[in-house]
């Protein structure tokens, strides 16, 4: 049950940790980070790199509990608001914001393709499409209905009909840039993912809209160490739109914690205002 606080310690917009960022996702990165190919033996020692690692991530539990916090900065001032985050593989996320006395302030499920929300300051539920929701704000789609799941983890993940199509060098030697594209769906933008090669762990990833148009780099850090695989508990995500940066904080982290779908559902509690939108 959610709890409505009636003096709520700071305000959150209507709208849901991730639903607010990506609101601001329309600004492109700066130069690209990368310079010339890798030969032909590098390329085909990357390869074989990436696709360990991909291996060794499949062992990886599916699922995501934690504490967190985010930070919004903006030129004008800094906002800050803290919840719990839980994710399931491939696409369930549920998003909680709560006030000091931890009681729920805003709450958000979504399973890659719609959404649902409950917002306990004005008793309203809202459930709709994400696809809608990019196309009514102008929000690139690639990041609503966007890998959640793996863009929040440790993990370099290859899906069914993506390749890695390009192989460069970092311009400032910190690792390996490797672009991964669908090379069925030409609709679909690639991402580009910084890979330490001594690791083998991602330390950013360029994410691109349709026309190949950056829409948000996310740099990751402070990675802890879990049962089985290791996870990063900071994130911080630049490129956006009017100089906007956010920085997504993990605490109490638990990657081995049974999930289910029932977890990632949400319904209108009793007396709620009920809004669904296509």
């Amino acid at each position: 049950m959610f709890m409505q606080s009636k003096n709520p310690v700071f305000p959150v917009s209507g709208s849901v940790f991730f639903l607010c960022l990506v609101l601001l996702f329309s600004g492109g990165c700066a130069r690209e980070p990368w310079t010339k190919p890798v030969d032909d033996n590098q390329a085909q020692t990357i390869r074989n790199m990436i696709q360990e690692k991909v291996k060794a991530d499949a062992a990886c539990s599916s699922t995501l509990d934690a504490e967190v916090t985010v930070s919004m900065k903006t030129v004008m001032e800094t906002k800050s608001f803290s919840g719990f985050l839980q994710l399931k593989l491939p696409s369930s996320v549920k998003f909680v914001t709560t006030n000091p006395l931890g009681q729920t302030v805003l709450a958000l499920v979504s399973d890659g393709q719609s959404y649902r929300t409950v917002n306990t300051l004005n008793t309203q539920f809202i459930s709709g499409s994400l696809s809608t929701l990019a196309l009514r704000n102008d929000i690139p789609q690639e990041l609503l209905t966007g890998r959640w799941g793996i863009w929040l983890s440790d993990r370099i993940d290859i899906p069914k009909d993506t390749e890695i199509t390009d192989i460069r060098q970092d311009a400032t030697a910190r690792g390996i840039w490797i672009k991964l594209s669908n090379v069925k769906t030409k609709g679909e933008g690639p991402e580009y993912i910084l890979v330490d090669p001594a690791s083998k762990r991602p330390l950013l990833r360029m994410l691109m809209d349709a026309k190949e148009n950056p829409i948000a780099m996310i740099e990751y850090a402070d990675w802890q160490d879990g049962p089985k695989c290791g996870q990063p508990a900071t994130f911080h995500i630049t490129g956006l739109s009017k100089g906007v940066e956010i920085s997504i904080h993990l605490a109490d982290i638990i990657t081995d914690k049974i999930l289910t779908e029932r977890d990632f559902t949400l319904r209108p509690p009793p007396g709620y205002f009920i809004e669904l939108r296509p």
